[in-house]
């Protein structure tokens, strides 16, 4: 992997982890990094868009007899 620039510290990270994915409606998103270890474990951690919530969870719908 490149370096990214650390969204915590605003330095170069060899080694980078990926923190966060940003979404946008009018351009596209960008990927947040930051460096492992105290930086990283500073941001809280996002959900996970296909586990959870009831708009992402499959319920099968029974059949009428």
């Amino acid at each position: 992997m490149t370096t990214q620039i650390c969204a915590r510290c605003d330095k170069p990270a060899d080694a980078p982890v990926v923190i966060a994915i940003e979404h946008s409606a009018s351009v596209g998103g960008r990927t947040i990094y930051a460096c492992p270890g105290k930086c990283a474990e500073s941001f809280p951690r996002q959900r996970d868009p296909f586990r959870g919530g009831l708009m992402a969870r499959y319920v099968p719908v029974r059949q009428m007899r």
